[in-house]
């Protein structure tokens, strides 16, 4: 009997391991496991399938994943699982999804990055701006003032060169993180954390990486961290 076109896209969503097994690391981010689900379910498998291969309860977190592939693209390799530095966690993500423009939820993400901004905030930025129709950096302020202490964070973007870009299209996030890191750690890049996607990378850091960032030069930093990360897929 001929074995249906789901059992390979479900094959893949086994190898995420689940909800329950992040903590013993997952070989593939959210976005990643959103792209398996949904090529699970225009291969025909069941929503209970797709639950079953990541070991939910329900069905529930399913809906959730396939989510957040509506975020601009540009920001989707940002999603990573918890809260972290550098990165936008799973929770807020789906959270900024409830936004009408990615106008809006580019702001949120760099507040996210630049600010601390967590996913309760998230919550309470996208409930203002449908209540209040407030501009996004305002919802974002009033969000930021209930707090005692703003932390401040700086944040760098930067590109590949279209050399690399076809070859990072086929590298998991968790092997692009690790080229980025290394490209920093040749650099002398200090104080800062960084995820790298298909065509950008950015940087997320405190007042060294930004002593640091000023030292080194924003543009040797993009030109440097190209070049490396390019001699780094050579390898």
């Amino acid at each position: 009997m001929a074995i249906w076109s789901g059992q390979e896209e479900l094959g893949r969503l086994r190898m995420s391991v689940g909800y329950g097994g992040h903590k013993r690391g997952r070989p593939m981010s959210p976005i990643e496991v959103g792209l398996a689900i949904r090529g699970a379910l225009d291969a025909g498998a069941t929503m209970q399938e797709c639950a079953a291969a990541l070991q939910f309860q329900g069905t529930g977190h399913i809906g959730r994943f396939v989510r957040i592939l509506k975020l601009p693209r540009d920001l989707q390799y940002l999603v990573d699982w918890g809260v972290g530095k550098g990165s936008i966690g799973f929770t807020a993500a789906f959270e900024m999804v409830s936004l009408a423009t990615e106008a809006d939820q580019r702001a949120v993400a760099n507040a996210i990055l630049a600010r601390g901004l967590t996913s309760k905030e998230v919550r309470q930025v996208v409930q203002l701006r449908r209540r209040t129709g407030r501009s996004i950096d305002l919802c974002i302020s009033e969000a930021l003032g209930m707090r005692t202490v703003v932390d401040r964070k700086y944040v760098f973007l930067g590109s590949v060169g279209k050399a690399c870009r076809e070859k990072l299209v086929g590298i998991s996030q968790e092997a692009r993180n690790q080229l980025l890191a290394a490209a920093m750690q040749q650099l002398g890049l200090r104080g800062a954390t960084g995820r790298l996607g298909n065509g950008l990378f950015t940087l997320v850091g405190g007042e060294h990486f930004h002593k640091t960032m000023n030292r080194i030069g924003k543009d040797s930093i993009e030109q440097e961290l190209r070049s490396r990360i390019c001699q780094g897929m050579a390898k």
